[in-house]
């Protein structure tokens, strides 16, 4: 009696071995069928019956058409409905490390959001995120809410963060070289130290931004709101700034270097008398490596 159920044991742990195995198990499926149908058809192969070949092509035909039509439409639809839950899992995933302070939680949401942007998802909910010093290089943020989000010390060349709300967001010393910011919130933000070579930031909300530190070789600032905006050692060699609303000459004043920026010609006849020593030859010398925090 042992015996026996020993050997039970050892064909069920087999039988679950095959069902686990889904190429394994249609290949013995599709084996039995064909044996089962070939021997029921047997009779028609020996009489040589016409009529049933033809029913037999006609099913043929049957079956290309649904494979074709029907499987390539639940194909398609299957693949709909994945990406619909990789995208709602990638976002829950955001969720779910929103608010922590941690290394991991900055990892998991930097993966999360590069997932999500290979799926062409670009408008994400990443306010009060934790993005310290992730590579996000060439990511696409179109539009999202990036309200008191941290990305200090990460990489973000080329990024494309066109209509974001990042008001109260932390940027510091952060790498944004060549990135579009056109129609950003920035208002409030931290954006000490930040590398904003050749980035544009057109139309922006920059009102109390603070600049202090930042480089901002040749970027373009024309058409924003830089009200109350501090740009304290800011080096803005060859930056627009034309058209800027709220701009001061006091503010400029405050720069480490303006040499061939653009502004207003009012602005820059105030600050050649309040700021002349912005004009000297010493002055004008600029260098292109990053300021670093005191």
């Amino acid at each position: 009696m042992e015996k026996i159920k020993n050997k039970w044991k050892e064909f069920l742990q087999y039988a679950n071995e095959i069902t686990e195995n889904q190429l394994l198990t249609t290949a013995i499926v599709l084996v039995f069928v064909i044996l089962i149908v070939g021997f029921i058809s047997l009779p028609h192969y020996k009489a040589n019956d016409n009529y049933f070949y033809v029913n037999l092509l006609s099913e043929a035909h049957g079956m290309i058409f649904d494979i074709i039509v029907i499987g390539m439409l639940l194909v398609w639809l299957n693949k709909i409905g994945e990406k619909r839950i990789r995208i709602k899992r990638h976002q829950e995933e955001i969720d779910d490390f929103r608010h922590w302070l941690n290394e991991e939680a900055s990892f998991r949401i930097a993966g999360d959001i590069k997932r999500l942007n290979k799926d062409k998802v670009f408008n994400l909910e990443l306010y009060n995120c934790n993005l310290k010093n992730v590579n996000l290089n060439n990511v696409v943020l179109t539009g999202s809410n990036m309200n008191n989000i941290v990305l200090e010390e990460s990489n973000m060349q080329n990024a494309v963060l066109k209509n974001i709300r990042a008001n109260q967001a932390n940027f510091q010393n952060v790498k944004l070289q060549k990135a579009i910011l056109t129609g950003a919130q920035l208002s409030g933000a931290n954006m000490k130290f930040t590398t904003l070579i050749k980035a544009v930031i057109t139309d922006a909300n920059l009102i109390k931004t603070k600049f202090n530190g930042a480089v901002m070789i040749d970027c373009n600032l024309s058409g924003s709101m830089v009200a109350g905006a501090d740009f304290t050692d800011a080096n803005l060699f060859k930056a627009d700034l034309s058209n800027c609303k709220g701009l001061t000459a006091e503010q400029l004043s405050k720069c480490r270097n303006i040499h061939q920026a653009k502004f207003d010609p009012i602005i820059e006849e105030k600050l050649k008398e309040i700021a002349p020593h912005l004009y000297t030859e010493e002055a004008q010398m600029f260098s292109i490596t990053p300021n670093t925090p005191k």
